[in-house]
């Protein structure tokens, strides 16, 4: 039983913190790639990052947060 909810808790905690982050992420790589010089690889990496990476990038997050404060699967 323990295990179950241990895994529903962490499957909740990298739901919410990907739907909550995810869009301040995305803006964050917009502006930035705003501020970049046009046409550059910075700007396309930033693009990039803002369109496809960031909510990888924050699932991730969550991943990680969930292992050290629920431990191992």
């Amino acid at each position: 039983m323990i295990p179950m909810v241990k895994a529903m808790i962490r499957f909740a905690l990298i739901w919410a913190i990907s739907m909550l982050l995810t869009p301040y992420v995305n803006r964050l790589f917009d502006r930035l790639a705003a501020r970049a010089p046009k046409d550059s690889f910075l700007e396309d990496a930033l693009l990039e990052l803002s369109g496809r990476y960031s909510s990888t990038l924050i699932r991730s997050f969550g991943e990680t947060l969930g292992e050290l404060v629920f431990g191992a699967k």
